[in-house]
């Protein structure tokens, strides 16, 4: 009996590593996908979107971002993720919605919601990186 009683437990001992050892793995992971995550910018009591009349912008140096925005529905706050830089794109911006976000107390920022010429990229921009105008290459 004795000897039943020490075989069970050896078999619990020597299987416990066996049973943890996958979830170490995955916390290794985990944490590896964490690290790489996107820039995330969150702003809370942002105003509301207001389609513009169509306006053409480019940009004014290589500094800025364009994020894809995530509304949420049961708070007023907005979560900016960074998709791309504009510095990729040498082309003209079209603007057709603007959007007021706080930024703490006492600053506000306001992001334009812009599309390539062509249409293949769009996303929200600050309006700090834009310059009123089409792109001109300097050939």
């Amino acid at each position: 009996m004795k000897r039943m009683k020490n075989l069970t437990f050896a078999l619990l001992i020597f299987s416990l590593p066996l049973t943890t050892l996958p979830l170490t793995t995955n916390t290794t992971v985990l944490a590896q996908a964490s690290s790489k995550k996107a820039e995330k910018h969150t702003y809370t009591g942002n105003g509301s979107v207001k389609k513009i009349s169509k306006t053409a912008y480019h940009s004014k140096d290589s500094k800025g971002n364009l994020y894809s925005a995530l509304f949420m529905a049961d708070k007023p706050t907005v979560e900016l993720t960074k998709k791309t830089t504009l510095d990729k794109y040498r082309t003209t911006w079209y603007a057709t919605k603007e959007m007021s976000v706080r930024v703490d107390k006492h600053h506000s920022r306001t992001y334009y919601y812009v599309t390539s010429s062509d249409k293949k990229v769009s996303g929200w921009t600050w309006s700090g990186y834009l310059t009123k105008g089409i792109f001109k290459s300097a050939d």
